[in-house]
């Protein structure tokens, strides 16, 4: 089937008509990695579609952003003003970011499949909420950043290992402020970082089945479980370091492969210290089942002690 308007066939005759075809064939048959991939998205600025490709930008005042889609390969940019962003599909190697102003984020999952997926509040008192924030390495980040003022972050579970530098993986860092970051499981090697200033971390559990790490910083800060309840940390690893300053952890360790430190202030039910004793290899036999063996005292019943015989009289 001819790739040519009928219109335009009708109005052209003999050799420039053979050029149009010849062209138009030549464009139908090309290769697909010949051009250059748009990026495709489907979203909205203040109601007007946003044209396909590469960015997405706001305005200098207050906008609404909306992408009802994915967005892969794409940067959004709320620019100034205090812009509502919300992305219902999956971030994909993309980064949304609020600009100057005091901003609300709302994104699904942030997906690094070859490259970093990133959310940043940027300048501003920020509202940012994620539905999980997964990594893996060095250069495949999930990285949720508050940046200045006082933020409040809320994220599902946190996972992954960072690479070289401890850079990428699962991060969610509130950076200066004070902020308050409430999340999910924190494991696999997944961080939660708080920043300067006074902030508070609520994690709904930290180093479950592989490990994870809270690191609160510079201030007066409070780490706790959800809601103020006392937040479990192991059983397998899991590292709390509440930093500088006078701070309130609401912990409470279940394994000897956990370290909390620098927490002054210790609530009701919470445990900083390790459980006692030392590390439990695995491998070895069960300690209960075979407790250590004392030497036998001797039996004084048995053998009371001879007193020598009295002389004769």
């Amino acid at each position: 089937m001819s790739a040519t308007p009928p219109s335009l066939r009708r109005s052209l005759r003999g050799p420039a008509a053979l050029a149009v075809l010849v062209a138009a064939a030549a464009l139908t048959g090309a290769p697909a990695h010949a051009s250059a991939r748009v990026p495709m998205h489907q979203c909205w600025i203040n109601d007007v579609p946003a044209p396909p490709g590469a960015q997405v930008n706001g305005t200098p005042q207050d906008d609404h952003i909306f992408c009802d889609s994915d967005i892969e390969g794409v940067t959004i940019s709320g620019g100034t003003g205090n812009d509502m962003i919300e992305v219902r599909g999956l971030v994909i190697d993309s980064a949304v970011m609020g600009g100057e102003g005091d901003d609300v984020i709302r994104a699904k999952h942030l997906v690094p499949q070859t490259t970093f997926s990133m959310v940043r509040g940027n300048r501003g008192n920020d509202i940012i909420k994620v539905a999980t924030v997964h990594g893996d390495g060095a250069k495949l980040g999930a990285v949720v950043h508050g940046d200045d003022g006082n933020d409040k972050i809320t994220t599902g579970s946190v996972h992954g290992a960072p690479g070289q530098f401890n850079r990428g993986g699962g991060i969610v860092t509130g950076n200066d402020g004070v902020d308050t970051i409430k999340t999910g499981v924190i494991d696999f090697s997944g961080r939660v970082l708080g920043g300067s200033e006074n902030d508070t971390i609520e994690a709904a559990a930290l180093g479950p089945e592989s490990g994870g790490m809270i690191q609160s910083g510079p201030g007066d800060d409070t780490i706790q479980g959800p809601g103020g309840a006392v937040l479990i940390v192991g059983e397998h690893w899991g590292t709390v370091d509440a930093g500088v300053g006078r701070d309130t952890c609401t912990v409470k360790s279940v394994s000897t492969r956990t370290s909390i430190s620098s927490c002054e202030i210790l609530p009701k039910g919470s445990q900083a210290q390790k459980p006692a004793g030392p590390p439990q290899d695995p491998a070895a036999p069960d300690s209960e089942a075979h407790p250590p063996q004392h030497p036998a005292e001797p039996n004084s019943e048995a053998h009371p002690p001879q007193h020598p015989a009295e002389p004769p009289h």
